[in-house]
């Protein structure tokens, strides 16, 4: 883990908390070590444990989603940029022609060009990728769980009022 990384995993294990607190009762996603203390604190937490499915591939936990949603939960799918490639069929095929409405926790890895080579490339056209899918977007920083806490609670109004996908990007510290 990098020392970025490591810094928001020191700040960031409040957020599962407040994902819980925000009405969020069904998670699912790809781990990402820019999302490290989320991830720690959501392992940790009593209510994780029949609510937290880790995946291992994007489209898996938007289609996870999609069916927990139909069940009746209310379902948060994370991941880092680069994993939105991977979903788009899931979220095109699926949750935007079926209006789910779902919450996507997105770590911007190539935020500003400021990652690997292969993180810029999908990390600069994310926010015009999101656009052109007519997925809303709602900005912030994860070096401060309570802009992201509050962002995740304005996705989740509006994915419920709209009847689609709504994606929270996420900035990594320092960017």
């Amino acid at each position: 883990m990098d020392v970025i990384a490591a810094r928001e995993t020191e700040r960031t294990p409040v957020l599962a908390e407040e994902v819980f607190a925000a009405g969020y009762d069904f998670i699912t996603g790809v781990p990402d070590s820019h999302l490290a203390g989320f991830l720690s604190g959501l392992a940790e937490h009593p209510r994780a444990i029949d609510r937290y499915l880790p995946g291992t591939r994007e489209d898996n936990c938007v289609a996870l989603a999609a069916g927990a949603y139909l069940a009746g939960a209310t379902p948060l799918v994370f991941m880092k940029s680069a994993g939105l490639g991977t979903c788009v069929d899931a979220l095109t095929s699926l949750a935007l022609v079926y209006r789910v409405p779902l919450v996507l926790m997105v770590s911007w890895a190539g935020h500003d060009g400021r990652d690997v080579p292969h993180h810029n490339v999908i990390g600069g056209p994310a926010p015009a990728v999101l656009d052109a899918l007519g997925i809303p977007v709602l900005r912030c920083r994860l070096a401060d769980p309570a802009q992201v806490a509050e962002r995740l609670r304005a996705a989740l109004r509006t994915a419920r009022s709209s009847r689609i996908p709504v994606a929270v990007l996420c900035a990594p510290e320092g960017a």
